[in-house]
């Protein structure tokens, strides 16, 4: 139960303005005990803030206080969730706290590491070295990452002028454990018949490609791929990594299952065909997949040491392992 509140004017109109009871009765729960002293702080720290910042008003201060009290109450939900051994949801912190959060960075400032922080890093040393590869390469194109809701979003679109032409690319920036899987192939089947070329560039060192032909057809992939997944959900599951990987092909089945229907066929270009058609200006119409080694490779020819080491590094270390102080963790670049 927790005690009694003085939660001041400001808050308590800004409270009955938007309807904000059953946010501020949760908010109260998990600051608990020293709840007060929490509330003081932030009416000192929105006072500071208005006198300090010429676009805020007096009449701000009852939602500064509300959000700086609704983050205090989030960080400590993530406290006690994880506790618990319990992930904490963006949706959860939204309906219990009325905030809009980055996970990665609530995370942080709770003093702990969410999951996705290591996924963002990863993508973005990759997305790093890409660009700096692509920019060395073909010095007069421009570059844009797509937003999502925009349809299909490739990780980066690369455009040239004069003539025109436009590839899309999309990276798998994981740990190098694991095959690329159909689901991915499938994915850029999507991206070429929308875009004309998709290249695909991932940090496994083989991938399931190697058993398709120089033409891909999605039902054979779809086909093939769940038959390889049906393998590894039926073998017995003992040690945590067994058992990880029969929930990763439980998923990929799912996923499989449901583009079932999916009637796309398309070539499948080598990296090294790509980029001579490139600087003929005329893409070849397919896909290209590049394993991680042959990107590391890419990016040593083109003196890119550092990226390389970067990419290798994504490829090699688990995820507590990893880290850069040039390459941000907390949101996807872009």
């Amino acid at each position: 139960m927790s005690p009694p509140f003085k939660i001041g004017t400001a808050v308590t109109n800004h409270v009955k303005r938007y309807t904000l009871h059953e946010k501020l009765k949760t908010i109260l729960g998990l600051l608990g005990q020293d709840g007060q002293e929490v509330i003081d702080w932030a009416y000192e720290e929105g006072e500071r803030r208005i006198s300090e910042d010429k676009s805020l008003k007096k009449s701000n201060l009852g939602g500064l206080v509300f959000d700086l009290i609704g983050y205090e109450a989030a960080i400590r939900l993530v406290k006690n969730n994880q506790s618990k051994g319990r992930m904490t949801t963006k949706n959860e912190v939204r309906v219990k706290t009325g905030q809009r959060v980055e996970m990665p960075l609530l995370y942080r400032d709770a003093g702990l590491r969410h999951p996705q922080e290591a996924r963002n890093l990863r993508h973005n040393m990759f997305h790093e070295a890409f660009l700096a590869l692509i920019m060395h390469l073909f010095p007069d194109v421009t570059t844009s990452v797509p937003s999502t809701g925009e349809g299909l979003t490739p990780d980066l679109m690369v455009h040239h002028k004069d003539p025109d032409w436009t590839i899309s690319v999309e990276y798998k920036g994981y740990r190098a454990l694991t095959l690329l899987s159909e689901s991915e192939i499938l994915k850029a089947m999507r991206y070429q018949s929308d875009f004309g070329t998709a290249w695909l560039v991932t940090t496994t060192p083989k991938s399931s490609i190697s058993q398709y032909s120089k033409i891909l057809n999605a039902q054979e992939v779809i086909k093939m791929g769940l038959e390889r997944l049906q393998r590894m959900y039926r073998r017995k599951a003992y040690t945590t990594e067994q058992k990880e990987n029969r929930g990763i092909a439980k998923k990929g089945i799912s996923h499989l299952e449901k583009q079932k229907d999916l009637q796309l066929k398309c070539k499948l270009y080598s990296a090294e065909e790509l980029l001579d058609s490139m600087q003929d200006n005329k893409p070849l119409k397919g896909v290209i997949i590049t394993t991680g080694f042959e990107f590391v490779e890419m990016l040593k020819e083109a003196g890119l040491l550092q990226e390389a080491d970067n990419v290798l590094r994504v490829m090699k270390l688990p995820a507590d392992s990893l880290h850069s102080d040039s390459v941000t963790s907390v949101r996807l670049i872009g």
